[in-house]
């Protein structure tokens, strides 16, 4: 019997992913075709995915009834965080940790939006207890870079999880922690319906299309985009914000950023004029025709910790589409932007500099040409089949684990009760939110109806 291999995907799966589900689909794929043998199940969180046309792999979906089902009938499980409850596997299976983001700065983000006061404290330690508990169930961890491998090192290395074992084993800890970033879509770009010009409303034959590749979170800054297309002042410009609700993930999506962003628009006199909002998500299959059909795409965002440690997963299909971009700096893709000139990098929350690089994108052909040979001649390199090439050679290989089990099974009990304790009192301080917030609102409604009274 082949390797049975479960990928256990925390996102939406189908038409409607984001990047979780795209990247889990995409190592269902890889490993189907170079594993031998593998037997391949991808679970997904919602009901409305389908098969593979060419039945490599089997798409199912996971939830805490058959998940301990699930697992059981696999060897090795892949997932960006796997439940607490399925531990009592741990000493007879194969764990892989996706940690595809630096989750303990992304989620202090999170926090920042949802949360105040003791409950964002409260987040915060869950967040913490909840990583620790990942990178000690990890039997094999990936990383999407360099710089958020050397970060998770560094959280190992506090938890004890590199033992003088482990070391002597591999001194690069290769074999335990890897980097395999996001890769790009398998198909070559090609021609196809129209989606923009002389389709959507406000959109004429000869505007310069701007794309905003995905959707409007806590680090992302619209605001300097919106001020410097106010700078431009050209009407032939249109910008197409493409995302709103992240599909399957009620932290992200429509928040204040995105609310910030429309208010802008409008007080600037931009909105749906030159300036354009998807409200939904619009699907995988459908997306690549609105970044093929843009001239360039922006992206801004704030120089932070987030930043530092992100692998901007919405460049990908930029990259794919060969779509020269402006992004800000700080961030790992943004470097390769500089180096391999796929675009260009401008300071954050700098309008006039990014006015005169949207300026120079738009309509220097010969440069925004240049852009274009040099992502098409990156496109080796990004194939998926290359990107997981760690995550084939472990779900390849036999034999014990780089670190071994019974090193970790102490640390790994006391974790998951941190974790389980942690979550509680976040729990508990979001029920308390909950009902504030209801309290609020019925508040409010009894006063609108009292003024309706007087009113009357």
């Amino acid at each position: 019997m082949g390797t049975r291999i479960l990928i256990i995907c925390r996102g939406y799966l189908g038409s409607h992913m984001s990047a979780p589900g795209i990247r889990a689909t995409a190592q269902a794929s890889v490993l189907a075709r170079h594993v031998p043998g593998a037997k391949v199940t991808l679970a997904g969180t919602n009901l409305d995915f389908e098969q593979p046309e060419d039945g490599a792999y089997t798409v199912t979906r996971w939830n805490a009834r058959n998940i301990l089902q699930l697992v059981a009938a696999h060897d090795i499980i892949i997932s960006s965080m796997l439940p607490p409850h399925v531990a009592g596997f741990f000493p007879f299976k194969r764990f892989v940790v996706d940690l595809f983001s630096q989750y303990a700065m992304e989620w202090m983000e999170v926090g920042m939006q949802h949360y105040e006061g003791a409950q964002r404290r409260a987040w915060v330690e869950r967040t913490r207890t909840v990583l620790a508990m990942q990178l000690t169930f990890a039997d094999f961890l990936l990383t999407c870079n360099e710089r958020q491998r050397d970060s998770y090192v560094g959280m190992m290395i506090s938890l004890g999880l590199i033992s003088p074992r482990v070391y002597d084993a591999d001194p690069t800890l290769r074999r335990y922690i890897d980097s395999a970033p996001h890769g790009i879509r398998p198909e070559l770009p090609g021609t196809g319906q129209r989606v923009l010009r002389g389709v959507r409303p406000g959109f004429a034959e000869t505007d310069r299309v701007i794309i905003w590749n995905g959707g409007i979170i806590q680090w992302y800054d619209p605001a300097t985009l919106l001020e410097a297309l106010r700078i431009l002042g050209r009407d032939d410009i249109k910008l197409l914000f493409l995302g709103a609700s992240y599909p399957g993930i009620k932290e992200l999506g429509k928040g204040v950023r995105f609310q910030d962003a429309k208010a802008i628009a409008e007080r600037n006199g931009q909105l749906n004029h030159t300036v354009f909002f998807e409200e939904g998500w619009v699907s995988h299959e459908l997306a690549k025709r609105y970044v093929q059909e843009a001239d360039i795409s922006v992206c801004c965002y704030f120089d932070n910790l987030e930043t530092r440690y992100s692998h901007r997963t919405r460049f990908v299909d930029l990259i794919w589409a060969e779509l020269p971009f402006i992004c800000t700096h700080g961030d790992v893709l943004a470097e390769e932007v500089a180096q391999n000139t796929w675009g260009i990098v401008v300071p954050e929350e700098d309008p006039p500099a990014l006015a005169l690089a949207i300026e120079k994108l738009i309509d220097d052909r010969d440069f925004l040409a240049r852009c274009r040979a040099n992502l098409a001649a990156s496109r080796a390199s990004l194939q998926w089949d290359v990107t997981m090439k760690p995550l084939i050679r472990f779900c390849s290989e036999t034999g014990a684990t780089l670190s071994p089990k019974w090193e970790r099974i102490p640390g790994l009990s006391q974790r998951i009760g941190s974790y389980i304790g942690r979550r509680a009192v976040f729990n508990f301080h979001d029920r308390k939110r909950e009902r504030r917030q209801r309290q609020q609102t019925i508040a409010r409604r009894a006063a609108r109806a009292a003024k309706a009274g007087e009113g009357g």
